[in-house]
């Protein structure tokens, strides 16, 4: 392609003659596919069973009530262990507060948007007198 002299400072940034490129629909996946042994059960087990964050949980858990109230040096392992669980819960925390930020957002959208739909929402997770709610949580 012969470059005109008023394009020549735009010719070095061309676009490629051909714009091929193929999609791979997996190429970013949140979750952790670093599986040792057997990929396929490994699979099934964080999908149907539990999830990486909950094995290590209910490990955390364990170990540290194990650990109970055994002294705590700086530099011991299950000092680290009781950092790390603590800096989870606040992420959880932090986490719990700002769904119901965003539930509380989307309501007051709603009932200015949609009042009927606002009302009929607000109600099915109204609480009852007797304390449980209209409908099940999940």
């Amino acid at each position: 392609m012969a470059d005109f002299p008023f394009t020549w400072p735009y010719s070095f940034f061309q676009a490629p003659k051909t714009l091929d490129q193929s999609i791979n629909p997996g190429w970013f996946d949140v979750n952790v596919n670093n599986y040792a042994g057997n990929p396929q059960l490994e699979k099934d087990i964080v999908e149907k069973v539990a999830s990486f964050g909950r094995q290590l949980g209910i490990l955390t858990e364990a170990v540290l009530e194990l650990a109970g109230s055994k002294p705590r040096s700086e530099d011991s392992a299950i000092t680290a262990l009781r950092d790390i669980a603590a800096r989870i819960e606040t992420l959880k925390t932090l986490n719990n507060a700002s769904l119901a930020d965003q539930a509380d957002a989307a309501m007051k959208r709603l009932a200015k948007a949609e009042p009927d739909a606002a009302r009929r929402i607000g109600a099915a997770y109204a609480v009852k007198p007797s304390g449980a709610t209209t409908r099940s949580s999940t």
